[in-house]
C-alpha cells in the first residue's frame, strides 16, 4: 500500500497559518502579562499603603519622613525639602521605613519597573554610604506629606522640631481623595516617565495621559489617570503636590491657586 506524506505546499500554509496566529495572539499574551504586573503593583501598593498605616499607629499618627533618616555627611547641617529628599526616599528610604512591616524588599518594585535611574535613586550621591541607601522603589512617598505641607517647607536644622519632618493623620482633610504613593512611571500603559527634567529619559512624545497606580492615605489603591495638564498646570515633576481643591478645581486654575491649596492638608486633594 502506497504511503503520502505530505507536499512542500501544504507545510507551507500550515507554517503560514501557525506565524498569522502566532501574529494575532502575541499581542494578546503580552497585554495579558502586563495586566498581571499591574496588578501586582497594586497589590506591592497595598501592602506600602497598610505598612505606612502601622508605622503611624506605632508614632501617635506621624507619618514617616526623610527628615528622620540616618544621617550621613551631606545630612551634616539643615535637612531641606530641596528635591534631594526625594531621592533619598526613593533610594531606600522608603524601605528603612516601612521594611519591619513588610519583610520582603520585593514589595518595592514593580515588576514592570525596568530599574531606569528616576530621580537619580540609583546613582552615586553622597548618601551612597547610608544605612539606608540601596533599596530603589518603584513607588514614590509624596513630597507633600515628606515635608507636612506646604506651611513646613523649611529647612530642619538638627536636633530642631521646627521645618519639614511629617504629616500627622488628623491634619488630613480628605484621606480618601489624597494619594500618598504612586509609580514614578507609567509602567504598564504609556510606557513613559510622568515628566521629563528629573528622568533618565525625557517623554519623546508629550501624551495627554499618564496611567499610574497609586495609593491613598486612607489605604485604598486604584489606577489614577494623570492628565498632563488640565487645563494648564504641569503637576511639578511627578505629582508632588495635590492636584485639586476641595471643590475639585484643577489646581493653578480658577479659584484653585498653586500657592493656598496645592500643598494644604485640609483642603487639597486629587
Amino acid at each position: 500500500m502506497r504511503k503520502y506524506g505530505f507536499t512542500l505546499i501544504e507545510l507551507l500554509v500550515v507554517i503560514a497559518i501557525i506565524a498569522i496566529l502566532a501574529a494575532i495572539l502575541m499581542p494578546v499574551f503580552a497585554q495579558a502579562r502586563e495586566k498581571a504586573r499591574g496588578a501586582s503593583c497594586q497589590s506591592n501598593l497595598k501592602q506600602i499603603a497598610l505598612a505606612l498605616g502601622m508605622y503611624q499607629q506605632d508614632y501617635d499618627g506621624l507619618m514617616m519622613s526623610s527628615a528622620f533618616l540616618p544621617r550621613v555627611a551631606p545630612d551634616a547641617g539643615a535637612v531641606c525639602p530641596d528635591g534631594l529628599n526625594i531621592i533619598r526616599m526613593l533610594a531606600g528610604g522608603t524601605s528603612w521605613f516601612l521594611q519591619p512591616y513588610i519583610k520582603n524588599t520585593q514589595v518595592f518594585r514593580c515588576p514592570s519597573d525596568a530599574g531606569d535611574n528616576y530621580w537619580g535613586r540609583s546613582s552615586n550621591w553622597g548618601w551612597s554610604s547610608a544605612p539606608y541607601w540601596g533599596v530603589p522603589s518603584s513607588y514614590h512617598f509624596r513630597h507633600v506629606f515628606d515635608v507636612g505641607g506646604a506651611g513646613r517647607h523649611a529647612c530642619r536644622a538638627p536636633g530642631s522640631a521646627s521645618g519639614m519632618g511629617g504629616t500627622v493623620d488628623a491634619q488630613l482633610g480628605q484621606p480618601a481623595s489624597q494619594i500618598v504613593f504612586y509609580e514614578v512611571a507609567a509602567f504598564h500603559n504609556e510606557k513613559h516617565p510622568l515628566f521629563g527634567g528629573v528622568h533618565p529619559v525625557s517623554p519623546s512624545q508629550v501624551q495627554t495621559m499618564r496611567s499610574i497606580n497609586v495609593a491613598y492615605a486612607d489605604g485604598h489603591v486604584k489606577v489614577f489617570r494623570l492628565n498632563y495638564r488640565f487645563p494648564n498646570w504641569n503637576p511639578n515633576h511627578d505629582l508632588n503636590w495635590f492636584t485639586r481643591d476641595e471643590a475639585g478645581n484643577p489646581c493653578d486654575s480658577g479659584p484653585c491657586t498653586n500657592a493656598t491649596i496645592h500643598g494644604d492638608l485640609t483642603r487639597g486633594r486629587d
